[in-house]
């Protein structure tokens, strides 16, 4: 009996131990006028085993990552409504309570009509008719319509090579106050749809896609079996070539000039740049779009982008005109 109450004191003592060994890290998630932000999903990754610890904020804005073991973590919030929060190089010891508040920076600074609620709107799945995929009389999915702001369901994972990487961390720091966008130039061929509405009108020959958004406000993707100009012109958007796989239409583009992002948050290409799309309409109401990024002068592999749209039945796109822009003077960076 004394051997056996030894053995459990020893257990439990040493589970104890164990217990308090764990790292934390807590704080409080603020939004851009210091309000605190409730149901933030936080993020920690452990570089060095790439394990992930998730929390939330709690209606306060309070949020504790608990039980971690040492190291060095990256963390992240991804909210609805804000730019996305990344804190690199977090390092915490064994039992460590390491006190971090987050500052999140609201959508375009939370300006009225194209702040928060804006974003939020955007990024939330809408109410689709029902019903099967739409097709040509050549059989062909079809994919006219105009449909919602792209909505992202993966955004790849870039292996960029250390200069991207250094002028995306630069983008960042200074809350994407260069973007293309901000100075009435178009965002690009990966960006064209993902902030406003926009419109496809399919021929047998020839796509055509009218964005709300965008200087220029178009593409056109040829579907009449013609190749590339040995010789493209350098542009925004490219040149657009497209085929049918089963259901699929694949889009092939290359010319591009070296000017636009990749994404929101900066990510840079040259003038090497290949981008392979995938268009799907699974039904009526949804369209799968995949971007794959081939670019050997910015990153190390190809990366893939994921979204989604939904159909919008009810309305058409609207003008947008990018003139006496007074936006960059009030662009806040560092």
């Amino acid at each position: 009996m004394y051997t056996h109450m030894r053995l459990m004191a020893l257990f439990l003592f040493a589970s104890a131990g164990f217990a308090q060994s764990g790292a934390t890290i807590t704080g409080t998630v603020f939004d851009l006028p210091g309000a605190t932000v409730a149901n933030a999903p936080i993020q920690a990754t452990n570089i060095g085993t790439n394990a992930v610890y998730k929390a939330a904020s709690s209606d306060k804005g309070l949020y504790t990552l608990a039980q971690l073991p040492a190291g060095t973590y990256e963390v992240s919030v991804a909210a609805l409504g804000f730019n996305p929060y990344v804190q690199k190089n977090v390092i915490v010891a064994g039992a460590q309570t390491l006190r971090l508040d987050i500052h999140l920076t609201d959508f375009q600074f939370d300006t009225l009509g194209d702040g928060r609620e804006f974003r939020v709107d955007q990024l939330t799945p809408h109410a689709t008719p029902s019903g099967l995929t739409p097709r040509t009389a050549d059989g062909k999915p079809d994919l006219s319509g105009v449909w919602y702001a792209q909505r992202p369901v993966d955004p790849g994972k870039p292996e960029a090579l250390p200069w991207v990487e250094a002028l995306f961390q630069e983008r960042v720091a200074n809350n994407s106050k260069d973007a293309p966008g901000a100075h009435c130039l178009t965002r690009g061929v990966t960006a064209a749809g993902a902030l406003f509405p926009y419109k496809l009108v399919q021929t047998p020959t020839l796509l055509v896609m009218l964005f709300e958004d965008d200087i220029p406000s178009h593409r056109q993707v040829f579907l009449d079996g013609r190749g590339h100009p040995k010789e493209p012109n350098p542009s925004w958007m490219g040149h657009s070539i497209g085929r049918w796989e089963g259901d699929a239409l694949v889009i092939d583009t290359v010319g591009f000039n070296d000017r636009s992002w990749l994404d929101p948050q900066g990510h840079a290409h040259t003038e090497k740049l290949r981008v392979t799309e995938r268009l799907r309409r699974p039904d009526l109401g949804h369209l799968e779009i995949e971007f794959t990024i081939d670019d050997p002068g910015a990153y190390a592999k190809p990366w893939t982008i994921k979204r989604v749209a939904d159909l919008d039945p009810d309305d058409e796109i609207g003008e947008y005109v990018c003139e006496n822009n007074k936006d960059p003077e009030h662009m806040v960076g560092k």
